[in-house]
């Protein structure tokens, strides 16, 4: 099994165990949120698509809505199963998912504002460091220093450079971390484990 269904299944049982009223790291958001959110990002794309398009917001929340009346457990295990040989979705899980899952995953694990590092391996780091060099830069584009990314024992990753800092330059935000945290911090979850060296507040994490 690829990470991504690796880790949709994980947070599959995740989700049963702790059923639909349990926090999460997402703000505002339940374990019952997060379910309908993850199902509908799959199986009602013309919904999702108001997760980024703000004239298709009133369909998102209605859809949402709707997917929230289900029964709890059904929802869960529906979107378990992945999308539907016909969907679309079905042929870029590794490109959609990898990154949700993981990060919704941790946002259920951790949803009592405790940080809970995981241990991976080599091929899944790699995956992991890719997605942060793709995302970071977007991420952190906002930030008023250039933020430098240290994942350990991973080749670093600079962000909202626009002045061409050199390595040894000063002015600059320095993260470290393992490349999971670091994935997770960007993403703007704070219950991580992550040293940040230089001035924090000139960071800005951002949503894509």
């Amino acid at each position: 099994m690829s990470f991504s269904s690796t880790e949709r299944a994980r947070l599959a049982a995740l989700l049963l165990e702790l059923g639909p009223d349990a926090p999460t790291l997402c703000e505002g958001w339940t374990t019952r949120d997060l379910a309908v959110h993850l199902y509908l990002r799959e199986n009602n794309l013309p919904a999702a698509a108001g997760m980024f398009v703000p004239a298709l917001a009133g369909r998102l929340a209605k859809a949402s809505a709707k997917a929230g009346e289900r029964d709890y457990e059904d929802l869960v295990r529906d979107w378990a199963q992945g999308p539907g040989r016909l969907n679309p979705v079905r042929l870029l899980d590794r490109q959609m998912n990898t990154a949700e899952h993981f990060v919704h995953h941790e946002d259920v694990r951790r949803g009592d504002g405790v940080a809970r590092p995981r241990e991976f391996s080599t091929v899944v780091k790699e995956q992991l460091h890719g997605i942060l060099r793709m995302l970071a830069p977007r991420l952190l584009r906002r930030s008023l220093s250039p933020v430098i990314l240290h994942p350990t024992g991973m080749p670093r990753i600079v962000a909202a450079d626009q002045r061409g800092v050199s390595l040894d330059g000063e002015n600059v935000v320095r993260v470290s971390g393992s490349v999971g945290e670091l994935l997770l911090w960007v993403f703007g979850r704070d219950a991580v484990e992550v040293l940040i060296d230089g001035t924090a507040s000139d960071v800005r994490r951002s949503g894509l």
